[in-house]
């Protein structure tokens, strides 16, 4: 007689895990500052639970994508804040130049 071998069902995934994902997508095109702050909060909220509490959820990838996705649109909106400060502070400077070059 043989025995008969079920494998184990999938585990629920992680709302929190899930959100972090999306919000992290949507803070490129829809909303994007808080969008991605949503998702760097919910991705580390999701990470702390599946740390707490193993292998009873599953999703642990939309939480790491989530957290990527949203420290990388707010590393470039910073970056791009800091762009626009310099270009605004050597805007006279820029035009004295030009204008010296000109003449």
């Amino acid at each position: 007689m043989s025995q008969h071998y079920y494998p184990d069902p999938p585990l629920p995934l992680n709302l929190m895990a899930m959100v972090s994902f999306i919000l992290g997508l949507t803070s490129y095109f829809m909303i994007p500052v808080l969008g991605a702050i949503g998702a760097v909060v919910t991705g580390h909220l999701a990470k702390q639970e599946m740390k707490a509490k193993p292998y009873t959820f599953s999703g642990e990838g939309f939480a790491t994508a989530g957290l990527i996705l949203g420290y990388a649109h707010l590393a470039l909106t910073l970056i791009t804040i800091i762009f626009v400060i310099i270009a605004l502070l050597m805007l006279p400077t820029f035009g004295d130049w030009v204008s010296e070059l000109i003449d």
